[in-house]
C-alpha cells in the first residue's frame, strides 16, 4: 500500500513539472482573461495635500545683492539709517546701511553689510498664525523649508529654521507683545558672520 502511495505522489510531482500543456476537451470554451477591474476612484479633495502657497515676494532674488541691484528690483527706499555692525566671531566693526522698502505684499527691511544684502526682514500683509503658519510664511517669500514641520529652535517669540535655501538661518517672529498669535515678520540672515 505504501508503495502505491509513493508511486502516485512521484507521478503527481513529475506531471506538475512537465513542459507540455494539458489537453483540453474540444467542447471546452477557450480560456478568457479575468474581467478588468474598474479604476480606483480618485482620492477625495480632503485627503490631498494642500497646494503650496504662491510666493508674494522673492527674497532669494535680493539676498546677498548690492544696494544698486536691490534698488533696481524694489525701487527707492522709504527709510534709510546707517550704523556700525559687529561681525562675528571676529568682533570686527563694520558700517551698515539699512533701507526699508514698501512692497505690495508687505514692508521689506534690508541691512547692507560689506556692500551686500546680509539681513533681510519681510513683514507680510495678511493674517498668518504664529507658530502654525511659519512654513507657509517662509513659502510666501520664496523660501523652501522642505518637509520640515518642526523648527530647529523655538522661543516664545520666534521659531528658527537653519539652512533653509542655504541661508544661515530664517526666523519667523511673532507679533509680541500686541499680537502674539500673529506672524509679524520673516527674518533671513544670509551668513553666520551677520548673525
Amino acid at each position: 500500500m505504501k508503495r502505491t502511495l509513493y508511486t502516485f505522489a512521484i507521478l503527481a510531482l513529475l506531471s506538475g513539472c512537465s513542459d507540455t500543456q494539458p489537453e483540453t476537451p474540444a467542447s471546452a470554451p477557450p480560456p478568457t482573461k479575468p474581467a478588468e477591474q474598474p479604476a480606483a476612484p480618485a482620492e477625495s479633495a480632503s485627503t490631498e495635500p494642500a497646494p503650496k502657497p504662491t510666493a508674494l515676494f522673492d527674497i532669494l532674488g535680493i539676498a546677498s545683492k548690492s544696494e544698486a541691484d536691490v534698488e533696481a528690483a524694489l525701487g527707492q527706499p522709504i527709510e534709510t539709517e546707517a550704523g556700525e555692525w559687529t561681525l562675528l566671531p571676529s568682533e570686527e566693526k563694520t558700517p551698515f546701511t539699512r533701507h526699508v522698502y514698501e512692497h505690495k505684499a508687505g514692508a521689506v527691511a534690508i541691512m547692507f553689510i560689506e556692500g551686500k544684502a546680509a539681513r533681510i526682514s519681510f513683514e507680510p500683509k495678511g493674517d498668518l498664525r504664529y507658530p502654525d503658519d511659519a512654513v507657509k510664511a517662509m513659502s510666501l517669500v520664496g523660501l523652501a523649508a522642505g518637509d520640515r514641520d518642526a523648527p530647529d529652535f523655538e522661543a516664545p517669540h520666534y521659531v528658527r529654521y537653519e539652512g533653509v535655501s542655504n541661508f544661515f538661518y530664517v526666523d519667523v517672529i511673532s507679533g509680541l507683545p500686541d499680537s502674539p498669535e500673529r506672524i509679524r515678520e520673516v527674518k533671513v540672515v544670509t551668513d553666520e558672520k551677520y548673525k
